[in-house]
């Protein structure tokens, strides 16, 4: 399918049975980049002096805000006064690596990191400010999503299935097509593929080449699936105009796969709603803020 491997993005050929179609959420967090666990969060330990003993890092101050569940927070070692705690230390300890070769080693990411706020300090507050709020943006997600699914209740979830998981959404097409450049061509080939003329049905190529050939409309390049989703096994469309040239398209044919059931979907839902709820709260903060470029 040489014609349409220019394709826009975000338009990928399905061959396999369909996933959940949920609705197209704009989800702030990926403009914010916090996906996953933030990788050695330690850096933001040492924003604060290191004369002060009973200093604790701004990482361990921000999930202990986070509420009870946090507030025995163990203290593993010090450095200069400096405390750390087994928060610091969660994700490493939980990777299955013996606790005091973590220890160890964050022990020496804390003396590097000290050395770094020390030797270049102008650059070590830009780096700190921009760790902190990776990290407490990453608290913020993590702790909300996690409430918000919470919240979801079991009407929200019916009315969510019965809106947006519809049969059509489980339908793949199995579509060939004609391309030309020449409009008196695709006219004379449609005509003659109506006919049902042998040589003109020759001609046709498959849209989807790769697996058994089916996709759902959704996955079409162009959106033909608008076009596809209409028609029915064995018709031919119009001529439809692209930037690759004018194109026929002909249904060879159909098939409706399963639609899974509510209980089936319904993790995938309570995410689906946490994360519009969690879109609309951060679209709204985000418009609340005073914000000034420059």
């Amino acid at each position: 399918m040489s014609e349409f491997q220019d394709k826009p993005a975000g338009e990928t050929v399905v061959h396999n049975a369909p996933q959940f179609m949920k609705k197209k959420i704009t989800l702030a967090v990926a403009a914010l980049g916090l996906f996953g666990v933030v990788s050695w969060a330690g850096w933001t330990a040492f924003s604060g002096p290191s004369s002060q003993s009973t200093a604790v890092s701004p990482v361990g101050n921000a999930f202990a805000a986070a509420g009870s569940s946090v507030q025995g927070d163990r203290q593993v070692a010090t450095i200069n006064g400096m405390k750390i705690t087994e928060m610091e230390l969660g994700g490493l300890l939980q990777s299955g690596v013996d606790r005091a070769i973590v220890i160890d080693r964050y022990i020496n990411k804390v003396v590097a990191a000290e050395r770094g706020r020390e030797m270049y300090v102008d650059e070590a507050k830009a780096a700190l400010r921009a760790a902190e709020r990776e990290v407490l943006a990453t608290l913020y997600t993590t702790k909300r999503l996690d409430e918000l699914r919470k919240a979801v209740t079991e009407q929200e979830i019916t009315a969510y299935y019965d809106t947006n998981v519809l049969d059509q959404n489980f339908q793949q097409w199995k579509v060939s097509y004609y391309l030309s450049n020449n409009q008196a061509d695709i006219q004379d080939t449609l005509a003659k593929l109506k006919k049902g003329e042998k040589d003109a049905l020759d001609q046709l190529k498959p849209l989807i080449e790769q697996g058994d050939g089916y996709a759902v409309a959704q996955a079409l390049p162009y959106n033909l699936g608008r076009v596809v989703s209409r028609m029915k096994k064995g018709e031919f469309s119009e001529v439809l105009n692209l930037r690759n040239g004018l194109l026929v398209l002909k249904i060879e044919d159909m098939k409706q796969l399963k639609k899974p059931t509510r209980d089936e979907l319904k993790q995938d839902i309570v995410q689906a709603l946490a994360l519009e709820k969690f879109n609309s709260e951060l679209e709204q903060a985000r418009r609340q803020a005073k914000v000034e470029l420059g």
